[in-house]
C-alpha cells in the first residue's frame, strides 16, 4: 500500500500494524512511496546472500531496528562493511556495488530511499569472491526499482551460477563461491 503524497504517518506505527502480516506473507519488502521522482520502501528481507546490487543513482539507507551489515565494494576493490544501528543513516553512491545483509531479519528494519530509473539506466547484480573480492558474474537488467523485475534477472543469475561451477570458480584465488 503506497502512502499517499502530502499524508504524513507514522513509520513506526505502520511497521508496526503490518509486522505480522511481513513476517509470514511473501517478500518483506514495502514500498511507501512509488509516483513520485522517489522510490522509499522498507525492507526487513533476510538478507544473508552473497549478491551485490549496483544502482545507477544514490540511496539512502536509515536504520530504523536492529542491525544490518552493509558490505560494500570501494573503487579501489577492497570490500567495507557499513555496520548499521537504529538511528544510523548512509548515503550510498551512484555505482558502488552493495550486499544489505542482516543476521536476524525479524528484527532488523531499513527504510531506504533512492531516485527513480531515467529511460535507459541499467541496474546491476554482481557476485565478488568471499575471500579476495575478484568480480565472478554480473547481470545487467533494466530496472523501475525494487520488486519483481530486479527479483526475476536476480534469481535468472542464480540459475546460472548453480548450474556451473566455473562460473563461480574465481580466477585469481580459486576459491569457490557457495551456491546461492
Amino acid at each position: 500500500m503506497a502512502i499517499p503524497h502530502l499524508k504524513n504517518f507514522n513509520l513506526q506505527e505502520w511497521i508496526n500494524s503490518n509486522r505480522q502480516e511481513w513476517a509470514h506473507g511473501p517478500g518483506r519488502l514495502k514500498l511507501i512511496w512509488e509516483d513520485s521522482d522517489y522510490l522509499a520502501f522498507v525492507s526487513s528481507e533476510p538478507t544473508t546472500e552473497l549478491q551485490f546490487h549496483v544502482n545507477p543513482g544514490d540511496e539512502i539507507f536509515y536504520q530504523l531496528e536492529g542491525k544490518l551489515d552493509l558490505h560494500h565494494i570501494a573503487s579501489d576493490g577492497d570490500r567495507e562493511v557499513s555496520v548499521m544501528h537504529p538511528g544510523d543513516i548512509l548515503l550510498l553512491p551512484a555505482n558502488r556495488p552493495h550486499s544489505p545483509r542482516r543476521e536476524d531479519p525479524d528484527w532488523s528494519w531499513t527504510l531506504v530511499v533512492t531516485r527513480k530509473r531515467s529511460p535507459g539506466e541499467m541496474d546491476r547484480w554482481v557476485w565478488f569472491c568471499e575471500n579476495c573480492n575478484n568480480k565472478l558474474y554480473e547481470t545487467i537488467f533494466a530496472s523501475t526499482g525494487p520488486g519483481a523485475v530486479a527479483a526475476k534477472a536476480r534469481d535468472g543469475a542464480k540459475e546460472d551460477l548453480r548450474a556451473n561451477e566455473k562460473l563461480r570458480t574465481c580466477s585469481k584465488c580459486g576459491e569457490l563461491l557457495p551456491t546461492p
